[in-house]
């Protein structure tokens, strides 16, 4: 079982360094903004993993302020984006 948890650790290891690369090389501010989230929550899942493997409860409470970093994060960054909040709501789809 404990090698199952560490082959899934690994996936979504390597998962959190393609959001990485994606944040990094964007092209634009929107892929950035998923690079994050996707960072967020895939880094979010690998310590929640390792929280089963090491068998330290403390890294729960890691992982959610990690979760809440990460959507208070995404909400900041599309206030800064440029053009987000210019259109009227109403003539938003």
């Amino acid at each position: 079982m404990i090698q199952a948890y560490a082959t899934a650790t690994l996936a979504i290891f390597l998962t959190l360094l393609l959001a990485l690369i994606r944040i990094f090389r964007g092209p634009s501010a929107e892929d950035r903004l998923l690079g994050i989230q996707s960072f967020g929550t895939v880094g979010t899942a690998v310590v929640l993993l390792l929280t089963v493997l090491t068998d330290l409860p403390g890294l729960l409470d890691v992982a959610l302020v990690m979760a809440m970093l990460a959507a208070v994060t995404v909400i900041t960054y599309t206030r800064i984006l440029p053009g987000a909040g210019d259109a009227d709501p109403e003539e938003r789809p």
